[in-house]
């Protein structure tokens, strides 16, 4: 039995604590303090320009300074495309990487320089960072990884990204206070410095190689070292040739008009684009169909759910936050132990019936009052967990499974900004919303909900240990149109 290399499992580590763990960790920071750092931010205000803010402003500031994530993240998604051509994916996550430490270092210096704009610049560079990291990660791996390993490695990324949710939820016990909460951005800077080191030790990826360099022995041998055979292995010829047609044809793709052709639904007779047009389409369906569940929304805002809208004491609020990401790990371990077996379609399907029964659970609970307190919690969870084993995982490597290897980098850029663009809308719009309205702001993840299931349970096809080409047939067949991808 082929087991996954030294060389990919090094990358995958590497790729996971500079791009999951990072995103679990800057979605999360401001969660847990999140009532000392609204106080603080209140505080200098009052203290430079004598005002005190009203309950609305506060609560639209900090609105915004959760969606600086989001916002810095499609400003680095798009650049990525750049950066991944310029420098290399090697080169690319070793910048990235270095844009973490003034965000971080910014953010946990604000509160002795009462300076509440150095919370909002450090959370910038740091999401910033992250956002060329999240295109270069899902380019990067799919790359090198092995078809049969696909899947795992992709996966690991939402376990990586649970792991610094409960990093952060863990550092908020004791660093929830006036004073103390400034500590919980600082144990991020040595974890930034290991994925340096870590990305010193691997190789270039061998596209990247091919696209810079155009030598075909060195991507050769860099291909072998990460799938772990021979140079000579017929495994490693019919990838390179591929690749290498891949990255001729690359030429003649963006002879379009850029690569938003991809993504526009008229003009286009040849069935070839329209099957390729089709499957882009999709993946930005199952993306956008993760930020409605309300996962990434409930969980930034986890500890205003159990304390505001779910009553429970900001002691309990915190102590549920902190179990739910305990809870996350051995969840995010299912689709790395077990989605090359029973497959994407199988997961993303599951995790959506499971989410919309939750959120209706939620509105009951919250509904009937404190006596169902207990359910609302519960089905907070489910939301959290079931999203963590299904479609929050899935969707962050499905999209790049759908479209050929020629138009990964730009595609993969493209669908991570409108994936941001969305969460940007929902994030910055849910908590405000929620503090009006309440327990019907919830109606904003259920009814795009179920939308979204009957689009995914009809149209999504199956890339399960199939190449990209096996899948875009079996799209076209779909659509009854005679054609094959297939070499």
């Amino acid at each position: 039995m082929q087991r996954p290399s030294l060389s990919i499992c090094l990358l995958s580590i590497a790729l996971c604590v500079s791009g999951g763990f990072q995103q679990g960790y800057i979605a999360s920071v401001l969660n847990p303090p999140y009532v000392y750092i609204e106080s603080f931010i209140n505080d200098t205000v009052t203290e430079r320009f004598g005002v005190v803010m009203s309950d609305d402003v506060l609560n639209t500031v900090w609105s915004f300074l959760n969606v600086l994530f989001p916002i810095a993240s499609i400003v680095g998604q798009f650049i990525a495309a750049w950066m991944c051509r310029r420098f290399g994916r090697k080169g690319t996550a070793i910048i990235s990487c270095l844009m973490y430490l003034p965000g971080t270092i910014l953010s946990s210096l604000s509160y002795p320089c009462r300076s509440f704009e150095m919370i909002f610049i450090g959370r910038f560079l740091w999401s910033l960072g992250n956002g060329i990291n999240a295109v270069n990660c899902t380019v990067w791996i799919i790359e090198c990884a092995p078809t049969k390993f696909r899947g795992t490695m992709g996966a690991m990324q939402e376990f990586s990204m649970a792991i610094g949710s409960l990093a952060v939820q863990t550092l908020g016990i004791p660093f929830s206070s006036d004073t103390m909460w400034p500590w919980i951005f600082v144990p991020d800077v040595p974890l930034v410095i290991l994925s340096i080191g870590m990305f010193m030790l691997v190789p270039e990826s061998p596209v990247s190689i091919l696209e810079r360099e155009g030598d075909i022995d060195k991507a050769r041998a860099v291909l072998a070292k990460y799938y772990g055979v021979p140079e000579d292995s017929p495994e490693i010829d019919k990838e390179l040739i591929a690749d290498k047609a891949k990255t001729e044809e690359k030429a003649k793709c963006e002879d379009q008009p850029g690569i938003m052709w991809i993504f526009n639904p008229f003009g286009q007779k040849d069935a070839r684009v329209r099957v390729i047009q089709q499957a882009a389409w999709l993946g930005v369906v199952v993306k956008v169909a993760y930020v409605f569940t309300g996962a990434r929304a409930l969980r930034a805002y986890s500890t205003f759910f159990l304390y505001d809208m779910a009553h429970f004491t900001m002691k309990g609020a915190n102590l549920g936050s902190w179990i739910i990401a305990i809870l996350r790990i051995p969840f995010t371990l299912v689709p790395v132990l077990a989605v090359d077996k029973i497959g994407r379609r199988f997961l993303m399907n599951v995790s959506m019936v499971v989410t919309i029964l939750s959120l209706i659970g939620m509105m009951v609970g919250i509904l009937v009052g404190d006596s169902l307190q207990i359910l609302s919690a519960v089905c907070f969870a489910a939301v959290m967990l079931i999203n963590a084993a299904g479609l929050g995982s899935v969707s962050r490597f499905y999209a790049a499974e759908l479209v050929p290897k020629s138009l990964l980098i730009g595609t993969t850029s493209i669908l991570a900004g409108i994936e941001a663009v969305t969460k940007i809308v929902v994030e910055f719009a849910w908590f405000p919303v929620a503090n009006d309205i309440g327990v019907y702001s919830m109606l904003m993840f259920l009814i795009p909900s179920l939308v979204f299931l009957v689009v995914i349970w009809v149209m999504c096809p199956e890339t399960s240990n199939r190449s990209v080409y096996e899948v875009l047939d079996d799209i076209a067949r779909r659509k009854n149109l005679k054609i094959s991808f297939a070499e």
